[in-house]
């Protein structure tokens, strides 16, 4: 919670400035263009989400599990992976009736880094099979200083969030002796099942093993590092 806040200090500075000299941000309420990605997360901020669920919230992200395990199979890279997200698994499981995220306060860091200086149409772009005149124009109209090109997100938030990530990856490594990141929904649905956070894991081929009882243990949807380890897997901008 210290991370998110600290977070949330610079990107309302940050925000403050960039609108004072004229720049738009067009995240919205219910745009939920950003919600179709692969959602990725720290696993104490799974843990934290897992203590806040409804019910329905529950069921529903049991619904995104259900799915993303029937895709499993068919993820051969991260590529793959990403474009399945989007046309197969579906949206992240969070979003309520009216395409707002109804865990907002706890959301993990990549969402609150994701700051579009383009309409929500362009988040929702597969930019592999967009024309290559299209696709120069839209590159070409992005602002190199505040962007993360070639995308059209924030650079300056996803790069705090991203440095907070690795504080939250690093501070677990020290206290359990290993640290676990990736698809933030299918980590949230872990602990609900297993209670990971109150076990007394001892090292990481024991969190394999319970990764492998339960069908998930891939490299694609979550990282799993040791002590003395680099915190690993993809950075946030795996939500793409």
């Amino acid at each position: 919670m210290k991370q998110h806040d600290q977070f949330d200090r610079f990107a309302s500075a940050w925000l403050a400035s960039y609108l004072d000299s004229g720049g738009t941000i067009y995240c919205r309420e219910g745009c939920a263009g950003c919600c179709n990605l692969a959602v990725h997360g720290t696993w104490p901020e799974a843990a934290a989400a897992a203590e806040v669920l409804s019910e329905q919230q529950s069921t529903s992200l049991t619904g995104y599990i259900d799915r993303l395990k029937i895709s499993l199979p068919y993820l051969t890279d991260l590529k793959n992976y990403l474009k399945h997200h989007r046309q197969e698994i579906g949206p992240c499981p969070f979003l309520n009736e009216r395409g707002s995220c109804s865990i907002y306060t706890v959301r993990p860091l990549s969402c609150r880094a994701l700051l579009s200086t383009r309409p929500a149409a362009w988040c929702t772009v597969d930019f592999a099979e967009l024309d290559p005149w299209d696709k120069q124009a839209y590159e070409s109209s992005l602002d190199l200083e505040v962007v993360a090109w070639p995308s059209h997100y924030v650079a300056a938030t996803q790069d705090l969030g991203r440095d907070l990530e690795e504080t939250l990856l690093a501070s677990m490594q020290q206290q359990k002796g290993w640290s676990l990141s990736g698809n933030f929904p299918l980590m949230v649905w872990l602990e609900l099942s297993c209670q990971l956070n109150g076990r007394d894991i001892k090292c990481t081929q024991e969190l394999r093993d319970i990764l492998a009882a339960r069908q998930i243990d891939s490299n694609l949807l979550l990282t799993i590092s040791a002590r003395d380890q680099e915190p690993g897997g993809p950075s946030m901008s795996r939500n793409q």
